[in-house]
């Protein structure tokens, strides 16, 4: 499937259902997950076994004061995950990318952080003895 096919079909889109919101979740997530460094992103991951996948980004203001670049890396990493999200077959695991660099990446370099850690992800949630529910 070509990309054009995929956009009419919307294979490659990135719906508001995909994104993790609620201060429920996000506090399960951070309180009950697993996290690994993939620079420049730090992963915090939690299955649970139901729904569609979801995620959340966060950039640190503390290492951006403008919120323009905030803004920009927050796009660059929605989009490599929109882009690689094919990787995770397991349905429902709720994953947080901090952003932990100083400066602005480029977009080959957050892609290649991105396939990295879901593969790392898909890898751990395969097996069933790091399953958490």
């Amino acid at each position: 499937m070509t990309a054009i096919e995929a956009h009419n079909n919307g294979g490659f889109g990135l719906p508001k259902t995909a994104r993790l919101c609620g201060e429920k979740n996000v506090d399960a997530l951070f309180s009950g997950g697993r996290s690994f460094v993939k620079f420049p992103l730090r992963v915090v991951y939690r299955t649970t076994g139901e729904g569609e996948s979801r995620m959340l980004v966060s950039v640190p203001k503390r290492r951006f004061k403008r919120a323009v670049k905030r803004n920009r890396i927050k796009r660059l990493v929605r989009e490599a995950f929109r882009l690689n999200r094919h990787i995770l077959s397991h349905r429902g695991v709720h994953i947080a990318f901090i952003f932990l660099a100083d400066e602005l990446p480029t977009f080959a370099a957050v892609q290649q952080a991105m396939t990295a850690a879901l593969e790392r992800i898909e890898k751990e949630c395969a097996t069933p003895e790091n399953a958490d529910d």
